[in-house]
């Protein structure tokens, strides 16, 4: 059986549900869009959307150049903000990977905007994903700044490698770490666990500015610094 976690947030009214990957142990949280084709809701404050034209309108929004738009002005935020701070020799920004540092846009279209765990894992292990240009342009001005990197992933250890050669050939070639889950850690939910790592880099010495993510998990639990949220209107996790 194929589940299609289609999301279009802000577009969609829409329901969670849970799906449980037994093969891999895995788990994760997904807003599946109430999407009923040719039919009519009965209850008129429940506003539902062609499955068509809701993909129709997530593909326009990323290929018109709107969401370039939205981050260049998230990034300059950002940075005027970091502008402020007072650093010292252990500052650090953590990054997310997915839909933050690189992009799955062309991937996540190629599938019809759905997701297969098998498929996921081979694209992930190609590596050839693309840097999002003004979250690479917002690593360049940590960098210039002497600013730490520390990337923090979702991702599964059996691509940690692939997702390395592809964050470096992607321009982010100098980082403190990369994170990602062990094997024994897939159960914990995301936020919880990215939590955990930071309050596990502040006890190495690191003084963590700012989180950069995609995903609301990706900014809650503390040691976050300035909470930096991209924009993503494919998926949404736990």
């Amino acid at each position: 059986m194929i589940i299609f976690p289609i999301v279009f947030r802000n577009l969609l009214s829409g329901l969670i549900f849970r799906e449980k990957l037994k093969s891999k142990k895995i788990y994760k949280t997904i807003l599946l869009a109430f999407l009923i084709v040719g039919c009519t809701s009965t209850d008129p404050a429940l506003k539902v959307m062609n499955l068509g034209a809701a993909k129709n309108t997530v593909q326009a929004y990323y290929e018109s150049g709107e969401f370039d738009r939205e981050c260049a002005k998230i990034i300059d935020d950002a940075i005027d903000q970091i502008n402020e701070i007072k650093l010292s020799g252990k500052s650090a920004v953590v990054f997310d990977i997915d839909e933050t540092a690189l992009s799955n846009y062309e991937y996540t279209k190629e599938i019809g905007f759905g997701y297969v765990y098998k498929l996921w894992n081979e694209w992930q292990q190609k590596g050839i994903a693309p840097a999002i240009k003004d979250t690479k342009r917002f690593y360049d001005y940590l960098l210039s700044k002497n600013i730490h990197i520390i990337f923090i992933t979702g991702r599964i250890a059996e691509v940690a490698e692939a997702t390395k050669r592809n964050l470096i050939e992607q321009g982010y070639e100098k980082f403190d770490a990369l994170i990602i889950r062990s094997d024994n850690e897939h159960k914990i939910p995301a936020a919880e666990w990215k939590s955990s790592q930071r309050k596990e880099l502040v006890s190495k010495g690191y003084n963590i500015i700012a989180c950069i993510g995609d995903q609301t998990s990706d900014l809650v639990g503390g040691n976050t610094g300035i909470k930096i949220k991209l924009p993503n209107y494919l998926y949404l996790l736990d």
